[in-house]
């Protein structure tokens, strides 16, 4: 899970934005809150600051392998400041075994770089309140700490991170615990999938359905959501033995007919891409990162694959997400709603509701009904 986040100089975010996700958390034993959601009016910076933390997990995790030595760092800075460093600060939670017991680790990682190069790097792990120094880089000099066995660096380059680097070694085992933290996206910058043509979501999707406790959790959802379709079966296609499609089968006239992904809306396409992301990331308990998550769905839908989150707060599986529809911030505390705006410099705020402490017990107030009325700010100001 995450629990708190800075970004500064990243897209239109230029000066240093604060994001605490463990705000306010009381008798549980979870890291963070599960569900986090941003809103606010369109190219405010929702879509930014989901893409600045899905970018920093990504370059932590994979640019030493998904970058050629040559390649710019794909991380755009704030246009006026484009020879100033973008600077990122991440403290994630993973539970991991310390000598025979499973333990919530927090690992804390900070980056300084630009288009061409990293400035510095640091990654700090804390066990029972004990905060051990795993790495500290200026440029590509490393220094490593007490506890963790010095590696070769000497094809660490200038644009990927050590902990990429360093996971490849078995010997550094908290750079691959890092790298085996489970992330999940859907934006663009760093995942395929919504570049992807239609064939190949359902390719993807169907991979997904493979799994038999998710197709069997997707079925009885797809009958709460009274889409039509009763089953869905695989079955091999047709010239492709190694290859499986999916079937969806309609209940017409008291028959169960089969029907291919191309007879299928809009809408219940995306309906099951987005419920067997939402699933895969419950069953792995992991961080998904989701822009836009109502597009083409009923808000009730959305708001019972939210309730899925919050019910699994236990396997440490957390969505953060961007939407437009109010009607969501229903089910929302104010520590986990938060605001992008973009102001008259064009550069975005992003601020949470539970910052507005002159609003009398904020949490017994309807969250969307102060929002509408403008009290939060955060709406396109000339409507």
């Amino acid at each position: 899970m995450i629990k708190y986040f800075t970004v500064k100089n990243y897209r239109s975010i230029k000066n240093e934005n604060i994001l605490e996700f463990d705000a306010h958390l009381k008798n549980t034993n979870t890291a963070s809150h599960p569900v986090i959601g941003f809103a606010g009016a369109n190219a405010s910076g929702k879509t930014t600051v989901l893409q600045s933390l899905a970018f920093v997990l990504w370059f932590m995790q994979h640019s030493f392998l998904r970058l050629d030595k040559n390649d710019t760092i794909p991380c755009e800075p704030f246009y006026t400041l484009s020879q100033s460093p973008t600077v990122f600060h991440l403290i994630f939670a993973k539970k991991s075994w310390v000598e025979g017991e499973e333990k919530i680790i927090d690992y804390e990682y900070q980056l300084s770089l630009t288009q061409e190069h990293v400035l510095t790097e640091q990654l700090n792990y804390s066990v029972d309140g004990i905060d051990k120094q795993v790495y500290l880089r200026e440029g590509n000099q490393v220094q490593f700490g007490d506890q963790i066995s010095p590696i070769d660096t000497k094809d660490l380059r200038a644009n990927s991170s050590i902990i990429s680097l360093a996971s490849q070694f078995a010997s550094q085992q908290v750079a691959n615990a890092c790298k085996d933290y489970a992330v999940q996206t859907n934006l663009t910058d760093f995942s395929q999938h919504n570049r992807m043509p239609l064939t190949n979501k359902m390719s993807v999707l169907t991979q997904k359905l493979e799994n038999k406790r998710i197709r069997e959790t997707v079925q009885t959802f797809l009958k709460l959501a009274d889409v039509g379709i009763e089953e869905i079966h695989l079955q091999h296609e047709i010239g492709l033995s190694s290859e499986k499609i999916a079937i969806f089968k309609h209940k017409i006239d008291e028959l169960l007919a089969d029907f291919g992904y191309h007879s299928e809306s809009a809408g219940t396409l995306q309906f099951l891409v987005v419920l067997s992301d939402l699933l895969q990331a419950l069953e792995d308990g992991a961080v998904l990162i989701f822009d836009e998550i109502e597009l083409k769905l009923h808000q009730n839908l959305v708001a019972y694959l939210l309730s899925l989150f919050e019910n699994k707060a236990q396997n440490n599986a957390q969505l953060i997400f961007s939407f437009h529809n109010s009607y969501l911030m229903e089910f929302l505390k104010p520590e986990q709603l938060w605001f992008a705006e973009k102001n008259d410099q064009g550069q975005t705020e992003l601020f949470s509701a539970a910052a507005f402490t002159d609003i009398q017990d904020l949490s017994e107030k309807d969250l969307e009904t102060l929002y509408r009325v403008g009290r939060f700010g955060a709406k396109p100001r000339k409507i």
